[in-house]
Parts: C-alpha cells; structure tokens; sequence
C-alpha cells in the first residue's frame, strides 16, 4: 500500500506518516522541504501550488489514497481535489470538528450529521464550504472522498489550551506558570472540548485507508475524553510543580483586544464542542484514546525540555497577554503589581530584537507604535 501526503511535517501529518510507515505503508510527501523528511520516505520538493512541477513527478503513478494537509479554503480545496484525484482511488480532506454548529446541540454530543455551521469563524466557515463542494466533485467518479474531522489535538509542539502561542513555541505558557505570570481565562476556563494526542488521532485516520466504510463519509477523529481549559490548566501546574496564576475576563473583550483570533475565540474556544467518536470506532476497531491529558501533556513539555525548549519563546504572544491583562486591570481597577506585567527573559536568552518585539507588542495601542507598525507591515507586503 502507498499514500502521498501534501504536506507531511505539520502537527497532524507527521504523526500520519509516522502511523503509516509503523504499518509497513509506502509514504511519499510533497512539499517544499524546509523542515526535517523522516527517514523512509520518498520527498517530492516542490511548492504546493506548482502543480505542473509536481505533475512531472508524480506522472504515470497510483496511490492508494492521497491526503492534502494544506488546504484551508474553499478555492485550495476545489484544486487540490481536481488534481490529485487522477492519481488516487481515494482522497483524504483534513476538516475539523469545528463545522458544527453546536449552539443547536443543547450539550448532546455531535455526530457527523449534526447542524452545521455556526457562522462566526471563518476558519469553520470555509471548511464547511469545502467539505460541501468535495461532495459535489466527487459525483459520478469511480474513486471516492474521506473527510477527517480533528476537535482539539495536540503533539510534542502544542499543548492543548484555547489561545496559545505559535506551535513549537508553546513553552512561552510554561514559562509564564514558573515565572508568576498570569494565563488569561474566558468564560473562567469551564468551556470543554475533546482532546486527543496525534497519536492516537494517526491510528485512526490511516486505519480509514482502503478501509470500504470510509468512502464518501465523514468521521469525528478524536478521543472521547472531554476536559475543559481549567483541566489544562490544573495539569501543567501539576507537571511544572507551580500554581497556575489567572486573570479571568469575558471572552467578548478577549476577543476584541484580539481581532485576528477573535473568531477562532468567539466560534471555538468559548463554546463547548463534546463530538461523539462512535463512527471511527466502528470502521476502525483498533482506534482508541491511550493517552489521557495528563499523559499527554506530560509527554509534550518532556519533550519541550529535552528538545531545549524548541524555538524558544513566543514574544508577540508574551507581550500581548501583558497588554491585554494591564488593560483589562485599569479598565476594571484591580492592582497590576501584582502580576509582574513586564519583561521577563525566562530563558536568558533574549536577545535585543526580542526585547523589541515584546516592547512593540505591549505598546502597540500608543499612537506612534501604531504608525510605525502599520508602516513595517506595508513594506513586509511589498
């Protein structure tokens, strides 16, 4: 059996081709190989929007299913599906379980054919659009889609809480617990999702693979434990052997003092996403959770540590959860002092542009820091 994964070294591919490869699977991967290719697999390094460099390489070949990580739009999926089908029997879509529209559930648990979709995040929206019109190219052809529906997962890059750094970077969170500094929480941290490590999530999707009941469906991948954020939060101060200190605030204001994550707050992370994980269990009875969040969890900062923290710390983040919470306190009157709202070099490492960065980040509401940010970002687009 082979499989050709576009792209293959994110959170979810790479415990995909790991997964595969561990079942004797022939993986080949497109992309532009700027990260690490496992060993064993067959690397095609091209953009994914050269296609006609990728139709030389891939020419005259069949694969038993092609799965593209890299679509998160409409137009990206039309064009993907519309090439890559001539060369598989069946087509992998990656979705999420966000394309429920769960304010319809009244607490039930979603199944693949729950309402959808709740029009507040674009990122909801456009998979939903995506996973119509994969039905729609598929009408009449004799090779056939799988939609995968991911909820909350997480590996050795991330850790599971709502609004987070850049993946690799997730130590930034670990950092504020050991330094005092506070997490912000909405809804104070009492909104729960399923939450699934990409291990146990890879047994499931590579076992839909040539799998009949998988053709033309959609499937919920994900484990059946549901912990909120303040579970999250309560196992990393476990772990790291430090109280967790928290400015709860409403997830509106989050939202606003956030614009480019508002959606993904206001559509996601501040409503409660319980999905049912009976369908994958039938059509693939070796899938289960074997890792719960403490496990898994672990199992992410141990590798944080061992890896030297990996790309080190998230100062955009840093300095705008400084931000938010200042602000938040003089809008509200509570003593700041309190929280050590100021630069904090966890790692000794920082360097001046670091420092620079997070001063930006805390500052950028100030007229002048406004202006020139505005004027950096014109001349990044140029």
């Amino acid at each position: 059996m082979n499989i050709l994964l576009v792209g293959g070294t994110g959170v979810l591919s790479s415990a995909v081709t790991e997964e595969a490869l561990n079942k004797g699977i022939s993986v080949t991967m497109i992309n532009r190989g700027n990260r690490p290719i496992p060993k064993g697999v067959e690397h095609i390094k091209a953009d994914k929007n050269d296609l006609e460099s990728i139709e030389k390489s891939i020419r005259g070949r069949r694969f038993d299913a092609v799965m593209d990580f890299l679509c998160t739009e409409n137009e990206q999926t039309e064009r993907s599906v519309k090439f890559y089908s001539a060369y598989t029997k069946q087509y992998f879509y990656i979705s999420s379980c966000a394309v429920y529209d769960t304010r319809k559930m009244n607490g039930e648990e979603c199944v693949e054919d729950s309402p959808k979709v709740l029009p507040v995040w674009d990122y909801s929206v456009e998979k939903w659009a995506s996973e119509q019109k994969l039905a729609k190219l598929f009408e009449g052809k004799d090779s056939y889609y799988t939609i995968i529906r991911p909820c909350v997962t997480y590996g050795d890059t991330r850790i599971p809480y709502g609004i987070a750094p850049r993946y690799g970077y997730h130590w930034t969170l670990c950092a504020r617990i050991l330094a005092g500094k506070p997490i912000i929480r909405w809804n104070e941290g009492k909104n729960r999702c399923n939450m699934t490590r990409v291990e146990d999530f890879a047994v499931g999707v590579v076992g839909l693979i040539g799998n009949p009941k998988s053709y033309n469906e959609a499937f919920n991948v994900c484990g059946e434990e549901t912990p909120s954020f303040n579970d999250v939060l309560d196992v990393m101060s476990k772990i790291l052997g430090k109280e967790v200190v928290t400015v709860d605030m409403p997830s509106e204001f989050y939202a606003s003092e956030m614009p480019d994550r508002a959606g993904e707050l206001l559509g996601g992370r501040s409503i409660d996403s319980v999905i049912s994980n009976a369908k994958i269990k039938d059509a693939v009875p070796t899938f289960r959770q074997t890792y719960n969040l403490y496990d898994g969890i672990e199992k992410t900062i141990n590798a944080y540590i061992s890896r030297n923290y990996q790309h080190g710390i998230d100062w955009q983040f840093d300095g705008e959860a400084d931000r938010i919470i200042l602000k938040w306190c003089k809008l509200k009157g509570i003593d700041s002092s309190y929280y050590n709202l100021k630069f904090t070099d966890y790692l000794g490492t920082a360097s001046k542009k670091d420092r620079l960065q997070y001063l930006l980040e805390t500052k950028k509401e100030n007229f002048f820091v406004k202006h020139l940010l505005a004027y950096y970002g014109q001349l990044k687009n140029r």
